[in-house]
């Protein structure tokens, strides 16, 4: 007795109708934002700094905003968290005994250097970021430059020539010019400039977040912002 072969059914062509699932014009995500436990107002995420609790109940700052644990947020602003150390706000918040580091802002400062310089060097690594007098002012002249970043120890003239060219674009004077340099691992490096891409983009959130933090004017060439 032969056997009939079995033809597979065919598969039927599918016909676009309407715009596709998850259409390639994306909603934009809502905005995350938390409470600062020093004054109770909602900020979004990037004008906060997140600290949690280590195991042995001592309070870590969470720049980059992964540690694992439930964290409490503060405003970035020295004087808010120097605040919050001082009323024992974290151990409030966290409804937990909590060690508290002696000089809590200066150690924000210092952890907020050290992630400014990493993210430095991931923008040269992206090749993001152009430095030296002539080719920074070359870039802004050309319109081409999103962020310039001076020394804070730069010469007022060599900062005057390079702020004068600089027009909307934001400056950021938060690091020396020896903290720069050993980020991009050059000999010295007072002017830099940030031209467009993902890891420029980081590293100017992260910069308007230290400048905020250290109480600082944000300039736009000659006028400082609002």
């Amino acid at each position: 007795m032969t056997k009939t072969a079995t033809r597979k059914p065919e598969k039927r062509k599918r016909f676009w109708h309407g715009a596709p699932c998850g259409s390639v014009e994306r909603k934009r995500a809502p905005e995350t934002v938390r409470k600062d436990i020093t004054s109770g107002e909602v900020f979004p995420v990037e004008r906060l700094i997140r600290f949690c609790v280590s195991p042995a109940g001592d309070l870590c700052p969470d720049l980059a905003h992964k540690l694992p644990g439930r964290g409490v947020w503060v405003a970035a602003d020295c004087d808010k968290v120097a605040e919050a150390a001082e009323k024992n706000l974290f151990r409030k918040a966290l409804h937990a005994k909590v060690v508290c580091p002696d000089n809590l802002a200066g150690l924000v400062d210092d952890l907020f250097v050290a992630r400014i310089r990493s993210l430095i060097g991931f923008a040269k690594k992206a090749g993001q970021i152009v430095t030296g007098f002539e080719k920074v002012g070359d870039l802004l002249k050309k319109g081409k430059a999103v962020a310039v970043l001076e020394a804070s120890d730069a010469a007022a003239d060599g900062r005057e020539k390079i702020t004068r060219l600089c027009g909307s674009v934001p400056v950021f004077d938060l690091l020396t010019a020896e903290q720069t340099a050993e980020a991009l691992g050059a000999g010295i490096c007072v002017h830099a400039a940030l031209t467009e891409g993902g890891a420029a983009d980081l590293l100017i959130v992260e910069l308007r977040r230290f400048a905020a933090f250290r109480r600082k004017d944000l300039f736009l060439g000659k006028e400082k912002a609002d």
